[in-house]
């Protein structure tokens, strides 16, 4: 038995770091899921402002950064707000990084679009 003295804390600082990395990852993604999120929500508030008569690509692109501005603040980073329209629709993209939890590493990368057709009065 006392050759075995200590072989608990052997492994326990064997396994703790593999331990922190992986509830680290799944925080890292939880970051990476809420990001996309807010850069989807940005997309389709610019591309639901951009549709509406008089149909426009820089209300836009300020209604997206305007949503961005309000609630990514620090977890969207590198952020950029792409807006392309059409006499028929309107597209926003919006790309940037999530927020890294690991020093020296950048986030991971967010993309996300949403297309809406512009609106048109009839009779």
């Amino acid at each position: 038995m006392s050759g075995e003295r200590g072989a608990a804390s052997v492994e326990l600082a064997v396994a703790f770091p593999v331990v922190l990395l992986l509830v680290m990852t799944l925080i890292q993604a939880a970051l990476w899921f809420y990001a996309r999120s807010i850069a989807l929500g940005a997309a389709q508030e610019g591309a639901r402002e951009g549709r509406v008569q008089p149909a426009s690509t820089a209300r836009a692109q300020s209604a997206a950064e305007g949503f961005l501005d309000q609630t990514a603040q620090d977890l969207l980073v590198a952020r950029n707000v792409t807006v392309t329209g059409s006499p028929s629709s309107i597209e926003v993209t919006v790309t940037g990084s999530s927020l890294s939890l690991f020093p020296g590493l950048s986030g991971w990368s967010v993309t996300q679009t949403a297309v809406g057709p512009v609106e048109r009065p009839t009779p």
